[in-house]
């Protein structure tokens, strides 16, 4: 009765999703700028190879190849209904997106805030939320990570300067923190496919997208990089990490443990820390595994919870560094 029940709820919210739903109007003139210019990217970029014989690896490649494919022979600007992107990076129809929802309009600045936070662009084409259809179920998802952050550190990310996001989807917890008044600088460290894709994302909704050398030099905006040595060189230029914060929202949990340990000494010395996990991912036990990392940092505040609206065992945690600490 409850699987039959939960079916049905599924079944309503695809059809109100579907009444608040639109087709695209045919492109301007700069979304076929920038669809070129993401359909030359990605000709451009190598072919992926296998390094392991990991089913893990041979998962991502499958699904890189497929965001290849839809690239080049799709309209970009329905990215958000490929079905690789549905796959590895959206949610829609679940129903904890309902608990989500619920706790960010019961913020006391969603009025004038929040409800802003969420409101959604048409750039790829993302399907209306169904109990507020102003949204969608990843921006939802995306700004209920943040707010929680804030609320359990009492930092808030528009006072942040510098922000590290390992494993960035296509862009939209970057978008989150610029909606909530983000003016610095954002990193975002990705396999090369994805990093097309945020630049792609990032430009048409009005982000600035920066190279590395104006990056490098000071300049305010968003560099998508893909390489790990870029990666350090950056972050050992980062000064000034009292105003810099980590995220890695199932990224660096589903990451080889050779590249967790080659990143996440990068962000010893940064204020805030946001990162989300499963239990276990595959062979590798995350709850241990993070556990002994927190425990290695000195200098912050730690809070780890487990989701309990979220189905299979996942958990935030997240770090503050202690006033006390002189770093």
């Amino acid at each position: 009765m409850f699987i039959k029940w939960n079916k049905l709820k599924k079944r309503a919210s695809r059809s109100l999703s579907a009444f608040y739903d639109y087709p695209l109007a045919p492109p301007t003139s700069r979304e076929k700028e920038l669809i070129e210019e993401l359909q030359s990217a990605f000709r451009a970029l190598p072919e992926e190879a296998m390094t392991s014989s990991s089913t893990a690896e041979q998962e991502w490649i499958d699904n890189v190849r497929r965001l290849k494919e839809l690239v080049l022979n799709d309209d970009p600007r329905e990215f958000l209904r490929w079905d690789v992107i549905l796959r590895t990076m959206s949610v829609t129809y679940v129903s904890y997106l309902s608990t989500e929802l619920r706790y960010l309009r019961s913020l006391p600045d969603w009025e004038y805030r929040w409800c802003q936070v969420i409101e959604e662009c048409p750039v790829g084409h993302p399907i209306p939320h169904w109990q507020y259809p102003r949204s969608s179920g990843n921006l939802i998802h995306h700004s209920y990570h943040v707010a929680q952050f804030q609320e359990k550190t009492g930092m808030r990310v528009d006072k942040i300067c510098f922000v590290f996001e390992f494993g960035g989807g296509y862009g939209s917890v970057c978008r989150v923190f610029h909606n909530l008044g983000f003016k610095g600088k954002y990193l975002i460290f990705d396999l090369p496919s994805f990093s097309k894709l945020q630049e792609f994302f990032l430009k048409s909704i009005g982000i600035t997208v920066v190279d590395a050398t104006a990056f490098e030099s000071g300049g305010n905006g968003v560099l998508c990089i893909s390489d790990l040595e870029q990666l350090r060189e950056i972050l050992s230029d980062n000064k000034d990490d009292s105003d810099s914060m980590f995220v890695a929202t199932w990224s660096i949990s589903e990451s080889p443990v050779s590249l967790r340990e080659a990143v996440l000494p990068l962000v010893s010395g940064f204020k805030g820390l946001l990162v989300a996990y499963q239990d276990r991912f595959r062979e590798m036990n995350n709850i241990d595994f993070f556990k002994q990392w927190s425990s290695s940092l000195r200098g912050f505040e730690w809070k780890g919870w487990k989701l309990d609206h979220l189905p299979n065992n996942n958990r935030y945690l997240v770090a503050v560094r202690s006033s006390k600490d002189t770093h």
